[in-house]
């Protein structure tokens, strides 16, 4: 959450160090998007409805964007490679917290309310520690650190699936919460190598902000997240419910995480050539036409294509807003902009995996939920032909 970087004295090739870092310390806590790997472990272990379960997922990402808030008051204020500290504290202690309690409670605070804290603390640390890195290529630092968080994902999908049916969930958490502790060590190392340092932050409200640039970027953040999150927290269930094997649920909420970090590359580097409306209005196209494939074919086919679109979607939505105030309201005033388009990411995630869960308890089916989140697509895609045509700067 600052303006775009300025090089550091550090020679180019030992910035690099970090950007390493970052993409090392975003792919570890991006198995935050393999959730509902745990969910029917987690139902059996506590004795909990769906609906509970969900609360876990959605209490994370509140942490999260809280963790993305609360951090950039610690830069400049203390040394840059101590910073990832927070967050690595914060999230691997919470996994361990969940592996050692008991009950519901445990994995709410451990879980929810800690590993979800540290994932936002993390994030925020490394997407400046990669802008540094590469301060001539914003468009590209932005799109490989983000996809980074996504990619996390296509690996720990089959690797906390064969742990938790091998070891079971708790185990599965310490296994995490090591690895977590372990990366997070050679990332601190890294982080100093490069002699990267993050400057103080500008928290205040700067001049000429465009609240209707703003505002249209929020809803459509809002709504592309709300679609997006709903699948990723239900993404092996809704396989499975619609008839897939254990085998398609496994490969669909991969080839969602696939589909979330190439849909986060692409759109990260599309926004430095093409218009971000343009690329705003094919990500929601892509979720819309997904939902549709699943709606209109309810078989586990068809769920594994709709989480396959539904990543590529969300991937680009997670991309091209924050690349979006960066280029149509300018630097000066990102660091703002940034903190409060994250608040539209936080509520998506509050409402998005409770409400999936709370209408398959109420139903007994899925298709109410992916109703609603085909109907979220088609308002943000709306939404997005109201952003400028144009840059800034051409205008």
């Amino acid at each position: 959450m600052t303006e775009t970087p300025t090089a550091t004295s550090s020679p180019a090739p030992r910035r690099l160090l970090g950007l390493l870092a970052a993409i090392m310390l975003n792919m570890v806590f991006g198995s935050l998007y393999a959730w509902s790997v745990f969910i029917a472990g987690l139902e059996h272990d506590l004795g909990v409805m769906r609906t509970d379960v969900s609360i876990v997922f959605s209490l994370a990402i509140v942490c999260f964007t809280l963790g993305n808030f609360l951090i950039p008051f610690a830069f400049g204020r203390m040394p840059t490679p101590a910073l990832p500290l927070f967050g690595l504290i914060a999230g691997a202690g919470g996994l361990a917290l969940a592996a050692m309690g008991d009950g519901y409670l445990a994995v709410v605070i451990g879980y929810g309310l800690l590993f979800g804290l540290g994932c936002g603390l993390n994030y925020n640390v490394v997407l400046q520690s990669g802008l540094m890195a590469l301060p001539g290529k914003p468009g590209l630092a932005n799109g490989l650190i983000i996809s980074s968080f996504a990619a996390g994902g296509v690996c720990a999908a089959y690797l906390l699936e064969m742990s938790v049916a091998a070891h079971g969930v708790k185990q599965t958490f310490w296994a995490l919460a090591l690895t977590i502790a372990a990366t997070g060590v050679c990332a601190l190392v890294l982080i100093a190598a490069s002699g990267i340092r993050l400057p103080r932050q500008n928290m205040r409200r700067p001049d000429g902000h465009d609240s209707r640039t703003m505002r249209i970027c929020w809803i459509g953040f809002f709504l592309g997240a709300l679609s997006g999150v709903m699948s990723i927290g239900h993404a092996a269930p809704i396989i499975t419910h619609f008839g897939g094997a254990a085998e398609a649920a496994v490969l669909g909420v991969t080839l969602l995480s696939i589909g979330n970090a190439a849909g986060r590359l692409a759109s990260g580097w599309l926004s430095d050539y093409v218009a971000v409306r343009s690329v705003a209005g094919i990500s929601h196209l892509t979720g819309t036409l997904g939902f549709i494939a699943v709606l209109a074919n309810p078989t586990g086919e068809g769920a594994v294509i709709a989480m396959a679109l539904a990543g590529v979607a969300y991937g680009m939505t997670a991309g091209i807003y924050p690349s979006a105030i960066s280029i149509l309201l300018g630097h000066k005033s990102y660091g703002r902009n940034f903190a409060v388009l994250l608040t539209a990411w936080g509520v998506a995630g509050l409402l998005g995996p409770v409400a999936g869960g709370y209408f398959f308890d109420v139903t007994g089916d899925y298709r109410v939920s992916l109703e609603i989140a085909c109907a979220a697509a088609v308002l943000a895609l709306f939404n997005a032909m109201q952003l400028p045509k144009v840059r800034r700067s051409q205008s």
